[in-house]
């Protein structure tokens, strides 16, 4: 076995909306949950009181899980010294990271709790996050648009900072903490975490002479990341957490897609000695994971191999689903389909078709081989349409059920005979141990020894309804004697009491400090200022000016601007039209206008850079 300092510690980290959500990642196998605060969360909608959070705490803390709470927005000077009392409640509830977007936290007074730079501040270059370092944050989450050779890069010339990376979920449009269409056109702040999600809508495309290349397309809807293939890649160029998007999801998508990357990457450190997972546990599943039955809008590796591609869905923003079968005959209630080779469907599943480019759908109430009874079949249903399955019925019932998903902890038991008595020693796979004693002044022998020592076994190895399965127990016992099975089981009761209690406190570790003051200062390309800082308080101006930004503006939010760049896009609609003279070039390039409602902006490229920016006309 390689020594702890040529091993990298590797984290899997799932989200939760809630308590339940929390838990069920825990069980599934994450090394860590990040959850959202009461408030100033960038998903105003997910959010959880102090007593939920160190609820979720004190349950990942049992497996030496952490618990990362986002508060990610940029803060009101109102808001930002009411986040330092939160930031201290937290601490005390057990938090183990908080995640932040706002650099004014950094001029209060906060506990010695880790400090996560949040995709929000735009983690995209080595200059970048060495300043983060410097700052005394511990872990910074990178920009999902970076390549493989750019993270290299970035982990090359990276000291302590622990680098973490979305490897699946929802994609944003624009580069994160950039896009400001839904403040411009709705007041609602992304930056805020009331984003409207004006991506997912349908948009159109037409040259500035007026021809229109798209109408009510879902232009900027960009698939879902799933770097399923690519763990190991990621793995030796420097991540060192794997990141689950979707604190809004339920808690049969966190338990489906937590357990698919659990037995991913634990079938990678079975080859790679190297690499080892930061928590403890062994999670078992009465499902078998497969990231396809959950929502998802399509699977894209983004930008990972530097491929050129339409990262969007253009036809629908919704969970289409796999195909599983194409119509063959309708009449009454019934359909006729013929299935997809290894495709079956259930009575309850839900299909999608296509219609005149509108995605609908129905459900299944009896399916019966290659015919399925519908409650009524829709005029536009005909033969050779294709169906897709969005929610399989069975599968559902499996990943929701009670007791789906399990974790457990190894437990070495020895029990020892004394002058006094006996003596039951526990010490789990975290290294928590305990001792308790059973004293007995006179000891019986049992008519049948033999049998006596395989019945104390028995009852000191049930461990049903705990969080322990036995690993090992060594007997040291000159003889069979008789105890009553009421001593063994209260003998066992207190041992598991007393590693309970060790399991539950937390477990604190030493963080980085910031290097204080004027001793760094923000890299170049921020140095210039301006509204895309998200400058939002006193505190983050203070901090700025501090570290080499003398005039640093203030938010977009503060101040709407007139022609201001409103998202930064890896998705291209020139190469998509093909316009793109490097890669797609089939139509001169000519000016773009991108339509969403009765909203126009104009489009510019950086094809230095392969960047798209939405810009607001008026």
């Amino acid at each position: 076995m390689l020594s702890d300092n040529r091993r990298h510690f590797v984290e899997l980290l799932a989200p939760a909306k809630n308590l339940n959500c929390g838990i069920a990642a825990v069980d599934s196998g994450a090394d860590a949950v990040y959850i959202g605060g009461p408030s100033f969360s960038a998903r105003v909608n997910a959010g959880n009181s102090i007593e939920d959070i160190a609820s979720l705490c004190s349950y990942a803390h049992r497996f030496r899980a952490k618990v990362h709470v986002a508060l990610n927005t940029i803060l009101s000077d109102q808001e930002i010294r009411e986040a330092e009392k939160l930031i201290w409640q937290l601490y005390d509830a057990g938090a183990d990271a908080l995640i932040i977007q706002d650099l004014g936290l950094l001029e209060l007074d906060l506990p010695p709790v880790e400090l996560h730079a949040s995709t929000q501040q735009e983690n995209s270059s080595p200059p970048k996050i060495r300043f983060l370092e410097e700052a005394g944050f511990s872990q910074v989450v990178l920009a999902r648009e970076l390549s493989i050779d750019q993270i290299r890069e970035i982990s090359s010339s990276a000291d302590r900072i622990r680098l973490e990376f979305f490897v699946h979920g929802a994609l944003c449009a624009s580069v994160s903490g950039r896009c400001y269409v839904s403040q411009c056109v709705t007041g609602r702040s992304a930056n805020r975490g009331e984003c409207a999600q004006l991506c997912r809508v349908p948009m159109s495309l037409r040259t500035a002479s007026g021809e229109y290349l798209a109408r009510n397309r879902y232009l900027l809807s960009l698939r879902d990341l799933n770097h399923t293939s690519n763990l190991e890649e990621l793995l030796d160029a420097g991540i060192r957490s794997f990141k689950i998007e979707g604190r809004l999801k339920d808690e049969g998508y966190v338990r489906n897609v937590t357990a698919w990357y659990r037995s991913q990457l634990d079938q990678i450190f079975e080859r790679r000695q190297e690499y080892v997972r930061s928590s403890f546990g062994r999670t078992e599943c009465s499902f078998v994971p497969d990231v396809s039955k959950s929502f998802n809008r399509g699977f894209t590796e983004y930008c990972l191999h530097g491929a050129h591609s339409n990262f969007a869905n253009f036809d629908s923003p919704k969970f289409v689903g796999q195909q599983v079968a194409e119509v063959t005959g309708c009449r009454g209630n019934r359909i006729t389909v013929r299935l997809m080779p290894e495709s079956e469907l259930h009575n309850g599943d839900k299909c999608n078709y296509f219609a005149g480019g509108e995605l609908k759908g129905f459900r299944i109430s009896t399916a019966k081989g290659n015919t399925l009874e519908i409650f009524q079949i829709p005029a536009d249903l005909k033969p050779g349409v294709k169906l897709y399955r969005n929610k399989d019925a069975e599968f559902e019932r499996d990943v929701s059920r009670n007791g789906a998903s399990r974790r457990t902890l190894a437990l070495y038991l020895e029990f020892t005979e004394t002058l006094n008595g006996f003596v039951l020693s526990g010490r789990d796979e975290t290294g928590a141990a305990a001792t308790v004693e059973l004293k007995e002044t006179s000891l019986e022998k049992a008519k049948d020894p033999a049998g006596q020592l395989e019945n104390i076994k028995t009852r000191l190895l049930r461990l049903g309804g705990t969080y322990f399965y036995p690993a090992d127990l060594v007997m040291n016992c000159s003889y069979g004697w008789f105890i009553p099975v009421s001593r063994l089981n209260s003998l066992r009761h207190e041992l598991l009491e007393k590693l309970v209690l060790q399991n539950d406190a937390p477990v604190r570790k030493p963080v980085l400090k910031p290097a204080g003051a004027g001793m760094h200062e923000i890299p170049a390309e921020e140095r210039r200022g301006g509204y895309q800082l998200n400058v939002y308080n006193s505190l983050s101006e203070k901090f700025y000016k501090e570290h080499g930004c003398s005039t640093p503006g203030t938010a977009y939010e503060s101040e709407k601007r007139k022609k201001a760049v409103l998202m930064y896009c890896r998705q291209c609609l020139r190469y998509c039209f093909g316009m793109c003279e490097k890669y797609n070039l089939k139509r001169q390039p000519e000016p773009l206008e991108l339509m969403i409602g009765t909203r126009v902006f104009r489009l510019e490229f950086d094809c230095r850079r392969c960047m798209m920016m939405v810009i607001d006309r008026d």
